[in-house]
Order: structure tokens, then C-alpha cells, then sequence
């Protein structure tokens, strides 16, 4: 089976030749597997055979001037795309990037008058993405790899424009205005979708990021999803499954709360479910697995032990429970750190391989 087939016959509980493979690994991860053996010229999904998740994602800011407004030896100071004014920290090699090591400083949305001057920004267009998009899909789509519209869901992308402690303070002070918020992005979501569909690209699927939670619960009451995120999500996710895009939702933390709202949005996939905030596959399967695919669960902390017996038992037991009935893909319990061993990857993915069978 190709990716696109088994990945399709997985979310839609289908028994395939065997489970996919899919992770992501943090940047001095993979520094560290080249020094232990990882070839140079291999990236590590290449490597290991993972399967082939390709996505395509569109510019939803308010596209505002993007300018750095100060810099040192240690630091930038910038005001990017969302009108954030954001301080990033440099690394040892001094390379940047406003979307790690950072603190935000300030912002040009605050209220509901900034509000609505930044939302007469949020308009479709064809500069929200590359202008050979389709010459990529084309040659991505003959690969056959699972091809997906993949942005950061309405909580996610507001928090970037407001930030997260105002968003959090609105939803229970002013949800009108938080409501109000999620539904435009949610919007030019669905209208860049529907651009991109219309030039003939075909989507297996949709992946959206929203981290909702954090180790110990929710950011926010069950209550305040239903009645704020909720109507949001579930105009998103029901656009695509309308349109045969089964909805592969990313969330860190305990989502425990509210898995069965998640499910009754339209999601039909869960990921990366976190271990370490007390989430087990085995579990999910038993309560949700007719109604939810799973991605994910495997503890990163016990691959860093090194501990070859110890890593079987996590990747044997949850394995042979997930994978029942078709609707589970493999993948770290969010993602690879470094001080996980290039050997002890090897050795998840050999039991990948031995247990992932059917």
C-alpha cells in the first residue's frame, strides 16, 4: 500500500497491510543521530521508512509589514505579520526565528475597535500561498504520499494575534469578541481551502494544530469550549468532512474533558497524546475507538532511557491495543528530543515494524 492508501484505510477503520509510521523530531535531535550514524544525506523519515504525510498550508495573518525594529548579539526584536511585536532569542550559531525561544512584547489587536480594523485584513487571495502550489502537489501526488490542508485552528491562530492570556481573559470577560474572532479566521480558512481546491488540488485530509491544554487539564472549562471554540470548530471540521477530508486534530496536553465534544466537532483523528499529561492509547481505544482514530502515544521519556526492554514493553503493549480494528498511526507522544539515541530510534522503529503488522 502506498501512504495515502493506508493512512486512508486507517481513519476510516479499515485494517491495512500494516500500521503507518509518522513523527517529527526537534532540530538538535537530529544533529545528534548524524554524529551516531544517521547518514548526512538522509532526512530521518526517509531513513526509517516513515510514511509520507505531505501538507499544505496557506498565510492566514493580516500579511501587516513584517520588520525587525531592533537587534543585539543576543537578540531580535521584531513586529511580524499579526502586528506582534515579539523578542527572539538568538542561538549559539546566531540564528533566530520568531516562532521559538521568544516573548511577546506587545500587540496591535486589543480590543474590539483594533479588532475590527485587523479583521478587514483577513481576505482570500492567491498571495496567502506559493504561486507553484500545484507544480508541488503535482509532483508531491505522484509520490502518493497522504496529502492534507493543514493551518492552526481558530483558538491557536487568535491566540497568535491577541495572545494567549488575553485570549484566555476574553473568553470569559468578553466571549462575543473571542466568538467573533474564531469565526473569521475559521472563515478564510474554509475560502483559502476552497481557492486551493478549485485549482484541482485534492485533499486527503485536514490537519489542524490548537493546543487547548496543557499536562494537568484544559486551558479553559469543557463549558467554555462548547459554548466559545465549539460552534467554531465544528463549521471548520464540517466543511471538510463534507468534502472527504477526515480531520487529524492536534492538541498537547490532557484533552481528556473534552474528547467526547472533540469527537461530536467532526474530528476523527487525535494527536499526539501526550503520556506525560496521563494520556494512554489503551485507554481512548477502549472508551472512543469506534467513533476515533488515534495518533501518537509512544513515551518519549521511556525511548530515553535506553533501556531496550523497557522501550519493547511501551511500544509492544500500546501497539497491540491501538492498532485493533484498523484507526491507529504510530508516532512519539509529541516529538523526538535529543536525548533520545540515534540506537534506541532504531530499536522503537524495529518494534514499529515487528508489532505494527497485521
Amino acid at each position: 500500500m502506498t501512504s495515502q492508501e493506508r493512512i486512508r484505510a486507517i481513519l476510516n477503520f479499515q485494517i491495512p497491510d500494516r500500521i503507518a509510521k509518522a513523527d517529527s523530531y526537534w532540530e538538535e535531535t537530529v544533529e545528534r543521530w548524524r554524529r551516531e550514524g544517521l547518514p548526512e544525506d538522509r532526512p530521518p523519515g526517509e531513513y526509517f521508512g516513515t510514511d509520507e504525510i505531505w501538507g499544505i498550508g496557506v498565510d492566514l495573518s493580516g500579511q501587516l509589514e513584517f520588520k525587525v525594529i531592533e537587534e543585539t548579539e543576543r537578540y531580535v526584536v521584531l513586529i511580524n505579520e499579526n502586528g506582534v511585536t515579539r523578542k527572539a532569542l538568538k542561538g549559539k550559531d546566531g540564528r533566530w526565528s520568531q516562532h521559538r525561544d521568544y516573548v511577546d512584547l506587545d500587540f496591535t489587536v486589543k480590543d474590539w475597535k483594533s479588532w475590527e480594523e485587523y479583521k478587514q485584513r483577513l481576505q482570500p487571495s492567491e498571495t496567502r500561498f506559493s504561486p507553484n502550489l500545484k507544480q508541488l502537489y503535482d509532483r508531491e501526488r505522484r509520490k502518493g504520499k497522504f496529502i492534507v490542508y493543514t493551518v492552526s485552528d481558530p483558538y491557536e491562530k487568535t491566540q497568535g494575534v491577541i495572545g494567549q492570556v488575553a485570549l484566555l481573559m476574553k473568553m470569559v470577560e468578553d466571549p462575543d469578541l473571542v466568538r467573533d474572532m474564531f469565526e473569521a479566521h475559521v472563515t478564510l480558512m474554509i475560502q483559502m481551502c476552497q481557492i486551493l481546491m478549485d485549482q484541482g488540488i485534492v485533499f486527503d485530509g485536514a490537519w489542524f494544530y490548537g493546543d487547548i491544554a496543557y499536562n494537568k487539564g484544559l486551558l479553559f472549562s469543557p463549558r467554555a469550549y462548547r459554548e466559545v471554540l465549539m460552534p467554531s470548530h465544528k463549521r471548520l471540521f464540517d466543511f471538510c468532512n463534507a468534502h472527504n477530508m477526515p480531520v487529524i486534530y492536534h492538541t498537547d496536553g490532557d484533552v481528556q474533558d473534552v474528547i467526547p465534544s472533540l469527537i461530536e466537532a467532526g474530528i476523527r483523528c487525535l494527536q499526539p497524546l501526550e503520556a506525560k499529561a496521563g494520556l494512554d492509547v489503551r485507554k481512548l481505544k477502549a472508551e472512543y475507538g469506534e467513533h476515533l482514530a488515534f495518533m501518537g502515544n509512544i513515551d518519549v521519556r521511556v525511548m530515553g532511557t535506553g533501556e531496550r526492554r523497557l522501550i519493547e514493553e511501551e511500544v509492544k503493549n500500546k501497539l497491540l491495543v491501538a492498532k485493533k480494528g484498523g484507526g491507529y498511526i504510530y508516532h512519539s507522544d509529541h516529538s523526538v528530543p535529543p536525548s533520545v539515541s540515534f540506537e534506541s530510534y532504531e530499536w522503537v522503529m524495529d518494534l514499529v515494524d515487528r508489532y505494527g503488522k497485521y
